[in-house]
């Protein structure tokens, strides 16, 4: 994880920090307060308008470090839309409808817009146009869903905070080891935001999320999962490991429904059967160590989903013995109904205890539990843990023969920069995961990275040019010494100092109009991007500089053909134009 996106973490928090008791300040002044009901715990009148000054952080630090682009302001646009159906609640008390149609249209907007959608996902024997839009319906449900499974939760002093810091930073680790830096420093963007508030809302709280907030947090955490976590894109991992990261607020959620239909309640009827709730006063716990508890288990939870990146059946069993603890959490504080008890039921016909559920008629049970003495108990055990470890030891070697047998086909040089090391290490990950989109882009993210970088060449160096196509090669030596390359010797020589690119940001990334003569039949990108040097460049009398890579796909690998369109016409003097029928556009592949 890179030194900006940790910093970027930093500033939102630093920012939340100080907007909140402003904030908090003018909207108690304003009367727009925390009213009580039969969910609520807390006393007294505290403002409900935190989730202002999160959002608005988030905001700034969006401005600061992201670079927009289509995904990026649909999701912007679609915060937009449910901080303001919550932030009107948090005033005028809406109706559920009204606040489901906000969050409806917003999800609309991400998937329309944005292009943000289920990702990998097919039914056999149907169209995929059908496939497509259910895969469309569920991800409406998804962002709908985690959206207001993250307002329910808000139930606590420094709950609903607490819970999404985690799930936001396990995100972060999770695509920050895949390489995907851009889902990383959004997430950590607004945890920070998160951050600088939960030190007020921390119990006892003197400032609440309000609507605004947790409807706004539940809504960018489902997006952010919907963007895949980093993984490679499929059903299991886009929507398995968020799933497993958010299990408290979804079971929560999907138990209060349960609850609700059995006695026969509407779902917005508030009560006091929550998680949260079941802590505090059945067990009798308080308010911070039940929020402790939470944060533990969700933390429990969130090392599954990233423990699975590394030991799959590990994860596998943490988690089916975590599920079976939740459950007899649940039907211990009679969570759904007193009558619900099966796992203590079938528990008991071992237990034999009295304060535990019997089965009307246990005699055959019973004695069926007696054949089972102690020693086929422990052998059973030892097989079933011989089993998983084989299982296990069998997966890791099939994962390491996968691994081998694709091959990094890109090369590494010896006198790499830190910037240039931290994209190699990207394009490893992308390769390994069949991220084509990723893996052109980190192509031509290292090419301009060590094209453009003189701090560590030597006489007669010219970078880039192990990525750059093999038959026009030549050209692009003989252009980069009569262009960028021309008085490098002599700045080398001289001992000047010479600049170093230590960023970049992809502006876009999509289909090429272009093609070279006998190359007619390939697929060609542009890729734009901006570069930051550490000083002003003394050759481009610049800090900041934007050029465009093509890249061809070709034997296996993607190497570059030109640099800005200029170039094209150096390396390629009659250049052979693909001409794309009249007023179609070029197909947008990535921001």
């Amino acid at each position: 994880m890179s030194l900006e996106i940790c910093l970027s973490f930093v500033v939102t928090f630093v920012i939340s920090f100080i907007f909140v008791p402003i904030v908090g300040k003018v909207t108690k002044d304003l009367g727009i307060i925390a009213h009580t009901n039969k969910r609520t715990v807390h006393k007294g009148e505290i403002p409900r308008t935190g989730g202002y000054a999160v959002y608005a952080s988030f905001l700034i630090g969006t401005m600061i470090f992201l670079s927009t682009d289509t995904q990026i302001n649909a999701i912007l646009i679609g915060g937009f839309i449910i901080f303001l159906t919550g932030f009107y609640d948090d005033i005028h008390d809406i109706s559920p409808r009204l606040k489901m149609l906000g969050q409806i249209i917003a999800a609309l907007i991400v998937v329309f817009y944005g292009g943000i959608v289920l990702k990998g996902f097919s039914l056999p024997f149907l169209p995929d146009i059908i496939s497509q839009a259910i895969a469309i319906i569920i991800t409406i449900g998804w962002i709908v869903g985690i959206t207001n499974a993250i307002n329910l939760i808000d139930g606590l002093d420094g709950l609903c905070g607490g819970i999404s810091i985690i799930v936001l930073v396990t995100i972060s680790l999770i695509s920050s080891t895949y390489g995907r830096s851009d889902i990383s420093s959004l997430s950590l963007l607004l945890a920070g935001a998160i951050g600088g508030f939960l030190v007020y809302n921390f119990h006892p709280a003197s400032i609440f999320l309000g609507d605004c907030g947790a409807l706004f947090i539940g809504f960018m955490i489902s997006v952010i999962s919907l963007l895949g976590f980093g993984y490679k894109s499929s059903v299991f991992f886009t929507l398995g490991a968020p799933i497993v990261v958010l299990m408290i607020p979804i079971m929560d959620t999907l138990i209060a429904i349960i609850r609700r239909r059995v006695h026969h309640k509407s779902f917005s009827e508030a009560d006091k059967g929550h998680l949260h709730h079941k802590l505090m006063f059945s067990l009798e716990l308080g308010q911070t160590k039940s929020v402790l508890i939470l944060y533990g288990a969700t933390l429990l939870f969130s090392l599954c989903s990233y423990m699975y990146t590394y030991d799959t059946m590990a994860a596998t069993i943490l988690f089916l013995i975590l599920m079976l603890l939740f459950e007899v959490f649940v039907e211990i504080t009679n969570m759904i109904d007193r009558k619900y008890m099966p796992v203590l039921t079938i528990m008991n016909i071992f237990i034999k205890s009295d304060d535990l559920p019997h089965i009307k008629d246990t005699k055959p049970y019973r004695e069926f539990a007696k054949r089972f003495k102690l020693r086929y108990v422990v052998a059973i055990v030892v097989i079933l843990v011989g089993a998983l470890v084989l299982t296990a030891i069998d997966n890791q070697q099939e994962e390491e023969a996968k691994r081998e047998t694709i091959d990094i086909l890109y090369v590494q040089e010896d006198d790499e920069t830190e910037l240039m090391s931290d994209i190699y290490n990207q394009l490893e990950s992308a390769v390994q995961r069949e991220d084509k989109e990723v893996e052109r882009q980190l192509v031509a993210a290292y090419f301009v990275s060590d094209y453009f970088t003189l701090s560590n060449k030597e006489v007669d160096e010219i970078g880039g040019i192990n990525y750059f196509y093999d038959d026009k090669l030549e050209d692009f030596t003989s252009y980069a010494i009569n262009d960028y390359y021309e008085n490098v010797n002599n700045m080398i020589e001289s001992g000047d100092t010479l600049c170093e690119v230590v960023r970049y940001d992809i502006i876009n990334n999509i289909l090429s109009h272009k093609a070279l003569s006998g190359l007619e039949d390939y697929t060609y990108y542009d890729i734009t991007i901006k570069i930051t040097f550490d000083e002003e460049n003394s050759i481009l009398n610049t800090l900041e500089y934007t050029t465009t890579v093509t890249v061809i796909y070709k034997d296996d690998i993607y190497s570059v053909v030109a640099v800005d369109e200029a170039a094209v016409e150096d390396i390629e003097e009659e250049p052979e134009i693909i001409e794309e029928n009249e007023g179609e556009e070029s197909l947008e592949i990535a921001e």
